[in-house]
């Protein structure tokens, strides 16, 4: 029969349970003779203690409940920790939309997802605890920080909804994300690659990327600087600057004050200023530097730029079209070389478009076209852009004979001003009509396999284009020098075996100026 039916006076089924047990006791002590006086004073005290357990019980009862429901509680619980576990989720993905380069995570959206990532495991070890046999106290005690751990959930989702936002702007990071034009193949992802493989190492601080105009350093220092803002665990603030031209201590230090935001009186002299932007980069941590296009070497202390080291973890990257300038900055040279002939044509297929395929007569002479830009992507996509949309058979014919008499308009694009002046910048930097004379000469020789180094000097001292330096050793040694400086500033290139070849649009530029110079 059920206890609580039988005894229906008694609150509990452990009151009870108490009683029935005294009960035995009492005719135990009639079987075992014991007299009705000693009865009568044992049953006097066995109701003091049974009215004293009935008391105590009434206090521990109004703080603990016969642990009843324990299951349906730790599937209540179960549900509020998926429910808290998909706002989890929902916030992660949220910071990953509001998070961008110059913004960080609200501290206290970061301790919310500390505490929400504790809660799980405590509710993990809680249903652990439930699943496992315990006795009628465990339980009691298991139900009660059930209820509690359910009441903590409730207050996080109440919490966690954050409807102000999840980031908040960072004073200490800098930096632009840049647009970029669409690089297709793998030679711009290598580059970019092998560029933050050494930002990323402490073996080296500062990088030199070199290359002929329109090779595609720009873009692709574009792709590191976007790269590295992604990350803000890495550097501080990354600069961008455009150096170009002539750009004295003063103008670049205007540049980089306006990068960072500093502030700097005009008159203030260049030494002053320079210890003003070394204190400003010191207080904002690891920087990187970019200088785009570096004509000239420099001193980074004149400038107020703090020397990158190991132990400060900051980083220099310059662009520039003469090796001898990477090298003058004690940088970590990379070469851009031009686009191998499959990645060229397909660069040159997505600026004119996919549809020209469909026109097999065009094909040849697009693909003489986009050979003739000799893997520049500036020369690809340039030319390409002017004649997309075209499907003239006549203009494409017009176009590449263009293309092959010298670097000039085509289809109302100047070219010649998007290459060709970049190119002759170049020449005009060797400052030094003897040595720009060699480099004319040279573009007579029209051999796809490369001049021979050896032969190129001697007819360069035949031609009397060498100063006679009192012997033929000497001005072989001369000639070595001034055909060292053509190739550090990218108007001949290397090809092994003792050659050197001249790229067909620095080639073209080198017929431009010669015809200036006998029309003159």
């Amino acid at each position: 029969m059920n206890c609580a039916k039988r005894y229906p006076d008694f609150s509990s089924r452990n009151q009870a349970y108490l009683y029935i047990s005294i009960q035995n006791q009492i005719l135990h002590c009639l079987k075992m003779g014991i007299s009705l006086k000693n009865l009568m004073d044992f049953t006097e005290q066995v109701g003091k203690v049974f009215e004293a357990g009935k008391t105590i019980w009434g206090i521990v009862g109004k703080h603990w409940k016969f642990p009843t429901g324990l299951d349906q509680n730790v599937n209540n619980l179960k549900r509020k920790r998926e429910e808290l576990n998909g706002q989890k989720d929902d916030t992660a993905s949220r910071i990953k939309a509001e998070l961008h380069p110059r913004k960080k995570v609200k501290k206290e959206v970061k301790l919310w997802l500390e505490n929400v990532e504790r809660v799980d495991g405590e509710i993990q070890n809680l249903e652990s605890d439930a699943v496992g046999p315990s006795g009628f106290y465990s339980r009691g005690f298991l139900k009660n920080n059930v209820c509690k751990k359910i009441e903590e959930v409730e207050q996080l989702l109440e919490k966690g909804r954050f409807s102000d936002g999840l980031v908040v702007d960072d004073p200490l990071r800098m930096g632009q994300v840049l647009p970029i034009p669409r690089l297709v193949g793998e030679t711009a992802a290598l580059k970019r690659n092998e560029i933050m493989g050494y930002l990323m190492s402490n073996e080296v601080q500062k990088i030199g990327i070199y290359g002929m105009p329109g090779v595609g350093k720009t873009s692709v220092i574009k792709l590191v600087n976007n790269e590295l803002l992604k990350d803000a665990n890495q550097f501080n603030i990354v600069v961008w600057i455009t150096v170009s031209r002539k750009c004295s201590v003063i103008e670049l230090q205007n540049k980089i004050a306006q990068a960072i935001s500093a502030v700097i009186s005009e008159d203030e002299d260049e030494t002053i200023r320079a210890g003003i932007l070394s204190e400003i980069f010191a207080q904002k941590g690891r920087y990187v530097l970019i200088l785009d296009d570096v004509l000239d070497n420099f001193s980074l202390e004149e400038v107020g730029i703090p020397e990158p080291t190991a132990s400060n973890g900051s980083k220099l990257v310059l662009t520039s079209r003469s090796l001898d300038v990477c090298r003058r900055m004690d940088c970590q040279v990379i070469k851009m070389e031009p686009l191998p002939g499959a990645e060229a044509w397909t660069l040159f297929l997505d600026k004119v478009g996919q549809s020209l395929m469909s026109c097999s007569v065009l094909v040849p002479f697009a693909r003489s076209i986009a050979e003739r830009c000799a893997g520049l992507p500036l020369a690809i996509i340039t030319v390409a852009s002017s004649m997309r949309g075209e499907y003239s058979l006549p203009r494409w014919r017009n176009a590449l004979e263009e293309l092959k008499r010298n670097v000039q308009t085509v289809m109302d694009v100047d070219v010649k001003a998007m290459v060709y002046q970049q190119l002759r910048f170049s020449y005009d930097r060797l400052n030094d009509p003897k040595i720009q004379n060699c480099f004319l000469t040279t573009a007579s020789y029209d051999e796809d396999s490369g001049i021979q180094k050896e032969q190129l000097i001697r007819d360069w001292i035949r031609k009397g284009l060498i100063d006679d330096m009192g012997n033929m050793q000497a001005n072989i040694d001369r000639g070595q020098a001034i055909l060292g400086r053509l190739i550090d500033n990218c108007l001949l290139e290397n090809v092994g075996n003792g050659r050197v070849k001249m790229h067909d649009l620095v080639r073209d530029m080198a017929v431009l100026i010669t015809r200036e110079l006998y029309s003159s």
